[in-house]
């Protein structure tokens, strides 16, 4: 809640160039609100690395995920490079969320290691 009110008061960071994000700017759920937000205040970003954790709660999610979309403009974006286990939903919801902004598939990378079950025991 506090992290969803103080983006939006965000500055614009015109000189960030590469930005790496953890599991934190996506929310329960597969909420990208965070994300989007910080994109919007990136117009000059050329490369964008996610980390999302191993241990997300796949079946929670499952049941809520909504991801919201947002618009964003990254016309410099050259390379966004997701990391994840081989069975994360949101990789294909951060694709569409990225397709939907003019950013093509292309450019994103993804770097997929072990899976939910694996992890889980």
């Amino acid at each position: 809640v506090v992290l969803r009110r103080e983006s939006l008061s965000c500055p614009t960071f015109n000189n960030l160039k590469t930005l790496s994000l953890g599991e934190w700017c996506i929310s329960r759920g597969a909420n990208f609100d965070i994300l989007v937000r910080l994109l919007h205040h990136t117009p000059y970003l050329e490369n964008l690395f996610l980390q999302l954790e191993m241990n997300f709660d796949i079946q929670n999610a499952l049941g809520r995920c909504k991801p919201n979309g947002g618009s964003f403009s990254c016309k410099h974006l050259r390379m966004v490079k997701i990391k994840c286990t081989k069975d994360d939903p949101r990789v294909h919801m951060l694709a569409q969320l990225f397709k939907a902004n003019d950013i093509p598939l292309e450019k994103i990378c993804v770097h997929r290691s072990g899976s939910f079950s694996e992890y889980l025991g």
